[in-house]
């Protein structure tokens, strides 16, 4: 979901909009209030808002959903949405014009958002945050994701951290060949070769692939974190490593290496991009493919469309695989992020505590969670969030469901895409089985969330500190990595020659980013740790 920011903004423009805007950066923001204050507390004040959206229609600058947030929070809400696929451009523009609204949004602590806050752009929070229900239960790990040299710099939207893809399998498939769910690679190979060889869809054609993979190896079969692309391993010196030059890599390409030549994955698969993948699982041609938690299933190409996928196969069962046993005895997957999207405020801010206050105000009362049995007309909160029935959505089937007019009517509209959760954390995963609009979708999500609750996650360090050597780095040794593992994978360059691979890794700026961010994260006193899913 989360998109790669690569945008770039010259130091001496953002210094000159800094200066219109009469900011100091790097100061920490004091709650004990400041007589000095701007706001007028005779007349609603005025809040500026610029952000991207997915919404569509774009919420409109001066809607109904507007007046309703101007009449509950007694401001005039002045707010500019931009589709996101124009947004990092705008956003460029906006940093350097000198008219920096009093709240920026951005889908991610990327390299710009710590440019601009050293910059001195953004208000640290860290003594307001405290004060607000909905903030108190964000977990550290994403405390330390916003902030720049320990300062808190934006309020971060919750997201599940146990979504994202996992590997999913067909079960009818399993049962016809007398198999069960692969709990290693040996019996991975031995299930994906089956799957590829023994016409398991009984049409008498060699037409099934074992294993689903797209160019560029997505998505990842890592099966756990000790073979993802993570910064789970370390070297011999001590010092942890990317994912892509591990021992658990290395074990990971290997056995893709031998499913290729045993023909269980597509031959075209280094070209093959990864939603024609998904419309062969949904053609019922693929036994192993990977798909999240989520109510729409096939609402979009990159998903997999239960209900298609039954109409194609009628028998067709699709069961979540959980995370192998490691040789290091874990067990578990790489944790999400747990955010999507941060709200920074204007360092402009700072001698206007009142403002401030007023902006998080809303923020926390925007993000309170509201359970799927509670989302229906009854519930005044839920109602008023969503733009009143009939105007933002329409309860069918019990189930509340958006309406053509919803960022019209809604406010929830200008602030997020689903209502709260830090508060039950990744409780209101469960949520999706409810909201479910089919008895395959509600069947599969009901599975997985459950696979879910009771698998551990990883959560990396890495996604806790700020590396600009990283960050300039990465996407170059990225390809490499790609290009050279895929050369593996079809036997264009032998797995014998990993350690060769690992050197000329290291030799591209790979030992400039594991040193920078092994610096980084000591200073930082930040360990990676595995977490049990919450109950």
């Amino acid at each position: 979901m989360k998109k790669v920011i690569s945008l770039s903004l010259s130091a001496v423009l953002l210094v000159g909009a800094l200066s219109a805007c009469g900011s100091k950066g790097g100061d920490t923001a004091s709650s004990g209030g400041d007589s000095s204050s701007s706001s007028d507390s005779s007349k609603p004040m005025s809040i500026t808002w610029f952000d991207g959206t997915w919404s569509t229609p774009v919420p409109e600058p001066n809607g109904e959903a507007v007046k309703k947030i101007n009449e509950k929070f007694n401001i005039t809400f002045q707010p500019q949405y931009i589709p996101f696929d124009l947004y990092d451009d705008k956003l460029t523009v906006k940093m350097a014009s000198g008219d920096i609204p009093d709240v920026i949004g951005t889908e991610g602590a990327d390299a710009n958002y710590v440019k601009w806050a050293k910059q001195g752009a953004f208000l640290p929070l860290n003594d307001f945050v405290n004060d607000y229900d909905t903030f108190k239960a964000i977990p550290q790990s994403v405390w330390d994701a916003v902030s720049v040299d320990g300062k808190i710099y934006g309020i971060p939207l919750y997201f599940p951290a146990s979504g994202g893809k996992k590997p999913v399998i067909r079960k009818d498939w399993l049962d016809k060949l007398g198999l069960k769910v692969p709990t290693n690679f040996e019996e991975l190979k031995e299930v994906a070769t089956a799957f590829a060889t023994k016409d398991p869809d009984g049409n008498g054609k060699n037409d099934t692939v074992g294993l689903g993979l797209a160019k560029n190896i997505t998505y990842d079969p890592s099966f756990g974190a000790y073979w993802a692309n993570t910064w789970y391993h370390k070297n011999s010196d001590g010092q942890l490593i990317p994912g892509q030059i591990s021992e658990g890599s290395k074990e990971k390409i290997t056995a893709l290496n031998e499913l290729y030549k045993a023909g269980a994955i597509d031959k075209d698969w280094a070209t093959k991009p990864y939603n024609d993948v998904f419309k062969d699982f949904n053609a019922g041609k693929v036994g192993i493919w990977y798909e999240q938690v989520g109510v729409n299933k096939g609402a979009q190409p990159s998903n997999l469309d239960i209900p298609t996928l039954k109409k194609n196969v009628p028998g067709a069962e699709v069961v979540s695989i959980p995370a192998f046993t490691a040789p290091d005895g874990t067990k578990g997957y790489v944790s999400g992020s747990g955010y999507y999207r941060i709200w920074m405020l204007s360092s402009a801010l700072k001698k206007d505590d009142a403002k401030v206050k007023k902006i998080l105000e809303m923020i926390n009362d925007m993000e309170q969670y509201v359970p799927a049995k509670d989302q229906n007309p009854s519930n005044e909160y839920f109602d008023w969030t969503y733009g009143g029935e009939g105007k933002g959505y329409n309860m069918v089937d019990g189930v509340p469901e958006q309406s053509d007019d919803f960022s019209k009517y809604a406010p929830l509209a200008y602030f997020n895409e689903k209502l709260g959760g830090w508060i039950e954390g990744d409780k209101s995963m469960k949520d999706y089985e409810v909201q479910s609009k089919t008895p395959e979708s509600k069947a599969f999500n009901k599975e997985m969330v459950d696979m879910l609750q009771h698998s551990d996650l990883y959560v990396s360090p890495v996604g806790r500190i700020h590396s600009s050597v990283l960050d300039s780095k990465m996407p170059s040794l990225n390809e490499f990595a790609n290009n050279e593992l895929t050369k593996m994978i079809v036997g264009q360059r032998p797995v014998s020659d990993w350690d060769k691979y690992v050197s000329e890794y290291m030799a591209k700026g790979g030992k400039q980013v594991v040193d920078d961010v092994n610096n980084l994260i000591k200073e930082a006193n930040i360990q990676g740790e595995w977490t049990k899913a919450q109950q």
